[in-house]
């Protein structure tokens, strides 16, 4: 019986049915002193006649050890990997098969189970954030033993510490938090006490995980909703019908702003006034009218009807001033419609007109793909899709975003679950080049089908019923303890954001252009052109493993003179 174990970088992803002598051992691994950094261990056992498994334990030994977190890596079922009848370039798999995602953290008490011929891994994290003493070289050495604790097998990594704290995230980056599929996985009262304790776990992660932008449903967000239905009730500002107009109430708006705040976000992205793809209809509107509540406007409500404007206009002008008594209305950020089209370019021109002289000297942006919306200026602050970004950036657009969703399948990031994890990474390095100033993507914790019409068990189904590419709607998923489960291409994202930071770091220390010279200059020797774009970079691991090497040493040296 033959044992065999192996370092591995966070951006491999291993099947089942790999076989471990394909992958390249690391041996090191340099950060920054309050970086967050990631290896895998890759685990298996030879032999030709067990049957099963081989229970062991896992344990680790390291003067870091307080800031090392052992997961699990387990698999999911991938039914629905990329779109059907679509260019398949740069893709783990094509069709249905068990791919790694989801992190489970070890229990030390918990066996590990090797399988013969069946490749498994640990993930290490290793969270140096909160370090402020540890710096120079240190190693993590790790063992596999039995239950009479005999030991079976071991290794260990060296971690290089840099004597050099990142930069802080100066990309606004949301990724959209649906809490009405928290309360609807879970079967709890909407809004309740329970309802918050458990998206301020949902929350404190997404934080944790780079998101500094949240998505602050003031009405029910009409965001990917079946036309004539609705989804549950989100709106954190109740209203009260009157005879003289509107009243509000902020309370639950309050307790949401004070949870964001207490858990570090740094800004709030305001729900949409408008519906999706045209700002034809208003969002629902829920109100107390004689003493009942009842909704007041959704589908049946025409976007620039006199009634809806005349709610809304006082909504927002109300709305304002608390975002200013709390002091958060400079960090806060509007939307009119998401993904407009040119089709239906005059509905969301209307729209914005009707409301757009209250929300002067705001940030007011929206996610869109046709480049025809800024040169009319109908958008000021678009944020186009990464495969149409470049039309964007050839008109020198100011303080550009960008954002994907499943409509990005072909040449450029995303993190399906079917991607190898370096196409997850590397928009870090694209958001980087080209100066972007904010991030945005739809799923953190979308849990329904298409449209919203029911609830899906995203440990089963994580395409929204073939809706679009395994993992694009959720990079936490709902743990049994009501708390969130983290996924590979959460950390890995991470990553990207982090990769930016040590960028900025060394740009600091020596110059934007000496940074872009690590980054390109050995591009044509190994992959026939000279520059990175959203839509062209390097296929494979190893670039941005020795990027990171390579920007890292450059900082080390700086510090050194």
């Amino acid at each position: 019986m033959k044992y065999v174990c192996k370092n591995l970088s966070s951006l491999e992803k291993c099947l089942f049915t790999d076989k471990i002598d394909s992958f390249s051992s690391i041996e090191s691994i340099s950060a920054l002193k309050n970086e967050k950094i990631n290896f895998q261990i890759a685990y298996t056992v030879l032999h030709q006649e067990l049957r099963d498994k081989v229970p062991l334990f896992f344990k680790f030994d390291s003067e870091l050890e307080e800031f090392i977190k052992v997961y699990k890596v387990e698999h999911v079922a991938c039914r629905f990997p990329i779109y059907r009848n679509t260019d398949k370039e740069d893709y783990m798999i094509e069709s249905g098969q068990m791919v790694p995602d989801i992190l489970e953290e070890y229990d030390k008490e918990d066996n590990v189970y090797f399988v013969p011929d069946t490749l498994q891994t640990l993930w290490v994290e290793v969270d140096l954030e909160k370090n402020d003493k540890f710096k120079g070289l240190h190693e993590i050495a790790y063992s596999f033993y039995n239950k009479e604790g005999d030991l079976v097998l071991d290794n260990s990594i060296k971690i290089e510490i840099i004597d050099k704290k990142l930069e802080s995230q100066d990309l606004i980056f949301t990724q959209w938090f649906h809490g009405d599929c928290l309360a609807s996985y879970y079967n709890i009262d909407f809004l309740s006490d329970q309802h918050f304790s458990i998206m301020k776990d949902f929350l404190k992660t997404a934080k944790e995980y780079g998101v500094n932008a949240i998505l602050t449903p003031v009405l029910t967000p009409p965001l990917d909703t079946k036309i004539g239905g609705e989804r549950p009730t989100m709106q954190l500002v109740k209203v009260e019908v009157t005879k003289g107009g509107y009243k509000y109430d902020y309370s639950l708006l309050d307790r949401w702003v004070d949870m964001c705040l207490e858990i570090g976000f740094e800004y709030f992205e305001i729900s949409h006034f408008f519906t999706q793809w045209g700002a034809k209809h208003a969002p629902k509107v829920m109100a107390l009218v004689d003493g009942k509540e009842r909704r007041i406007f959704g589908w049946d409500t025409d976007a620039t009807s006199k009634e809806y404007i005349s709610f809304l206009r006082d909504f927002i002008s109300n709305l304002l001033k608390y975002l200013k008594n709390k002091g958060i209305d400079k960090k806060c950020f509007f939307h009119i419609s998401d993904e407009p089209k040119e089709t239906t370019l005059d509905n969301y021109l209307a729209a914005k007109n009707s409301i757009i002289d209250l929300l002067d000297g705001y940030l007011v942006t929206d996610a869109l793909s046709d480049i025809e919306f800024y040169e009319k200026k109908v958008v000021s602050n678009p944020i186009p899709a990464t495969d149409k970004i470049h039309k964007f950036i050839d008109k020198e657009v100011k303080d550009l975003w960008a954002y994907y969703c499943g409509g990005q399948n072909r040449l450029v990031s995303n993190r399906f679950i079917a991607m190898p994890a370096y196409r997850n990474r590397i928009i870090g390095l694209q958001l980087y080049k080209y100066h972007i100033k904010g991030f945005l993507h739809w799923g953190y914790n979308f849990y329904y089908n298409q449209f919203s019409r029911k609830l899906l068990n995203p440990f089963m189904i994580n395409d929204g019923d073939f809706f679009t590419p395994s993992g694009d709607a959720y990079s936490v998923y709902p743990g049994f303890d009501r708390k969130p489960l983290k996924s590979t291409r959460l950390l890995v994202f991470n990553e990207a954001l982090t990769d930016m930071r040590a960028f900025k770091t060394l740009e600091k220390l020596s110059s934007y252009e000496e940074v872009m010279s690590l980054i390109e200059d050995e591009l044509d020797k190994t992959n026939n052109f000279d520059e990175i774009t959203f839509y062209q970079y390097p296929q494979n691991t190893s670039y941005l493993l020795n990027l990171r090497h390579k920007v890292n040493k450059a900082i080390k040296d700086k510090l050194e003179g």
